[in-house]
């Protein structure tokens, strides 16, 4: 099925991009076309944001895909309040299912409040991570968004994730079982490797271009289901019991 919440497909492309382009592959390198050209613009903006807030990711998100996607640096809950989106189907115990639209910016504040304690953070970088991709705020470019605000949330924490030497299929793995099991550490464990030293920013247009596959999360095997179904409704009541549904933080064991 492909991926269609606005219902306009066959009149106006993949989430009314500004091409009106439908073959998948078309869509991609034209979004990531978007997505290169307006990378120094997005972290020099990050770059003299103090703080970064939930603003901030919206506003990196606009950035770096308004080119393509009108309603870029909207979230879902903006634009699709109604729909519950997964990787992998609804009724699959093995999908993974993102935040709820109502829920998306306090799961990134979450993220965020996390990443403040920088100690804590360069012990735990995927738990950071994980919860700006479960977040999931953007129809697409979730993953390429969130690249770049984690890279400048790991710069004030003084230290960077080589992500040269990461592998994509690894990373992703990891990732999504970050997102389905948020207490067993599964990105911490996949990342902590790959920390390093700072470099300065200078550097790190040409190090997000050489990535490759970090932003395979938004189109790939991505779902949505009506907030309405029943069964939608109880996952939510059951899935990734995390200390966000209290709206409270856990208590830290530093």
């Amino acid at each position: 099925m492909t991926f269609d919440p606005f219902g306009d497909f066959e009149a106006a492309g993949y989430l009314q991009n500004s091409l009106q382009l439908k073959d998948p592959t078309e869509v991609k390198e034209s979004e990531h076309l978007s997505f290169e050209l307006s990378i120094e613009d997005a972290l020099a903006y990050l770059a003299k944001k103090k703080p970064i807030d939930y603003q901030a990711v919206l506003k990196v998100h606009e950035i770096l895909f308004s080119g393509f996607y009108h309603w870029a640096g909207k979230d879902r809950n903006a634009l699709v309040p109604h729909l519950a989106v997964f990787k992998g189907s609804y009724d699959d115990p093995r999908s993974t299912i993102f935040e709820h639209p109502h829920s998306i910016k306090m799961s990134v504040d979450y993220a965020l409040e996390l990443a403040a304690d920088k100690k804590r953070f360069k012990e735990q970088p995927g738990r950071v991570m994980g919860q700006l991709a479960f977040a999931h705020p953007f129809l697409d470019g979730n993953g390429r968004t969130i690249l770049l605000v984690f890279m400048e949330l790991c710069y004030r924490a003084k230290f960077a994730i080589d992500w040269s030497r990461t592998n994509k299929d690894d990373y992703l793995r990891a990732l999504s079982d970050e997102i389905r099991e948020p207490r067993e550490g599964n990105l911490d464990s996949y990342l902590k490797p790959f920390i390093v030293d700072i470099s300065s920013r200078d550097e790190w247009p040409e190090t997000i271009s050489g990535i490759k596959g970090l932003d395979g999360l938004d189109k790939e095997g991505i779902t949505y289901e009506s907030l309405d179904n029943p069964q939608v409704q109880q996952i939510y009541k059951t899935y990734r019991a995390k200390p966000l549904d209290t709206g409270k933080p856990p208590e830290s064991n530093d």
